[in-house]
């Protein structure tokens, strides 16, 4: 039907060395395969199908091809490469490596947890550029409660064509990084991959990971396991610019041991899902502890009311006070990043500290406690509002003696500096 294209294929292989066997797909489409014999039979007049166990067409099929005939019924199993479909390991290992022998000493699934403003993300980025040095590239998502598997694997969506819309399957960030970590895993350097979650758990994970779930369980760095991918999917890796070969290729996945999925998690903000222990056991846990990173901003000094405070003595007091006097558990205590570095500077701090510091211990941390014990103000009940207008007029002898008039926490008031001057 198509003696250009027949030609041109033909002209590739030894003539007397193989038959040349065509698979019809549509009308505009067709698969030529080679296969090796030990005596390559006289052609006739036409080819005809014989075998339909090889080739499992809708109806026998007479294809006359440049008037060459084949008249052969083979004996002999054809390779699965070589009729399309995927029955072997072999087959599927030349379109997809997940053993790339990557060496790394990170953790593949990988969750930092600890109090909020402990510098888990800033960890996080710290190694990703250590992972990355050589190569390789990462994606950030942020989980929140409406997020979905739907975002995060894929799925269709109406694609604008010119004046028309379209559905295509649209692949989330787990599958773009997943095929870009197969395409480096066919070079003979591959790169290491990374996907970055943030607040895990403001998500139902169980749900967003879905099917995704059984993949985490992994072996030297690959999924132990395969899931089944749907037919949208393979479509979707199929594609020239993706993973390429055919659909029947990817029936099932794997996570390559060149790709890395790390996470952040807080488990003191509020409406925060659980995470059962079947999805928490594939993961490597790292707790970063309420006062590590310190050093970084142990001599940042600011200006508030007159006073000079160091805010790390400061945070730390506060922390001392809600643990001793209130009970409150370390995940609700503040890490020494809770104010960014950035905003310790006099023309910035004590709006950061209000919209902040005053507003988490009012709203979150003391909510249902009560602020007597903290806050050295006339007040009959807890209110964020009336804690600011104090700290406007008082800075931080808001606070009661045990924290002002902790250790370090001010370093110097203006009439000491007055004196020191005369």
């Amino acid at each position: 039907h198509d003696t250009e294209l027949f030609t041109k294929f033909r002209e590739l292989i030894p003539v007397n060395s193989y038959i040349v066997m065509l698979k019809r797909k549509n009308k505009f489409e067709y698969d030529f395969y080679a296969i090796p014999l030990e005596d390559a039979e006289k052609t006739e007049n036409s080819l005809k199908v014989l075998n339909n166990q090889f080739f499992k067409l809708e109806t026998e099929t007479e294809l006359k091809i440049d008037d060459v005939v084949v008249n052969k019924c083979f004996e002999k199993e054809i390779p699965a490469k070589l009729t399309g479909e995927n029955n072997s390991d072999a087959s599927m290992s030349e379109k997809i490596r997940y053993k790339t022998n990557l060496s790394t000493s990170y953790f593949h699934n990988r969750i930092l947890f600890g109090a909020p403003g402990t510098g888990k993300s800033f960890t996080l980025n710290e190694d990703r550029a250590k992972l990355l040095a050589d190569g390789g590239e990462y994606a950030r998502v942020t989980f929140h409660p409406d997020y979905s598997y739907a975002h995060f694997v894929g799925t269709y969506k109406p694609v604008p064509k010119g004046e028309e819309i379209s559905y295509e399957y649209v692949a989330g960030p787990f599958i773009r990084t997943l095929v870009k970590a197969l395409q480096s895993g066919r070079t003979e350097n591959p790169k290491p991959y990374l996907l970055i979650i943030e607040e895990i758990n403001r998500a139902n994970a169980a749900a967003v990971f879905g099917d995704v779930f059984q993949l985490l369980d992994r072996k030297d760095g690959a999924s132990e396991y395969a899931i089944q991918t749907s037919r949208e999917l393979r479509e979707y890796l199929a594609k020239p610019e993706n993973l390429g070969g055919k659909p029947d290729d990817y029936e099932e996945i794997r996570i390559p041991d060149n790709m890395f999925i790390w996470a952040t998690m807080n488990s003191a903000d509020q409406g925060v899902y659980p995470m059962d222990t079947a999805f928490k056991r594939r993961w490597d846990f790292k707790y970063i502890d309420i006062n590590e990173g310190q050093s970084v901003i142990e001599d940042e000094n600011v200006g508030v009311k007159g006073q000079t405070v160091n805010w790390n003595k400061l945070r730390i007091a506060i922390n001392n006070l809600l643990e001793n006097d209130y009970g409150v558990n370390e995940d609700k205590l503040m890490g020494p990043f809770f104010i960014t570095p950035a905003a310790l500077r006099d023309d910035l701090f004590e709006d950061a500290f209000k919209n902040k510091v005053l507003m988490y211990l009012c709203e979150d941390v003391l909510r249902h406690r009560g602020g007597e014990k903290l806050f050295d103000i006339d007040m009959k009940h807890l209110s964020y509002a009336k804690v600011c207008n104090a700290f406007d007029k008082k800075g931080i002898d808001i606070f009661v003696s045990a924290v002002r008039n902790a250790e370090g926490v001010i370093v110097s008031k203006e009439n000491d500096k007055a004196g020191a001057a005369e």
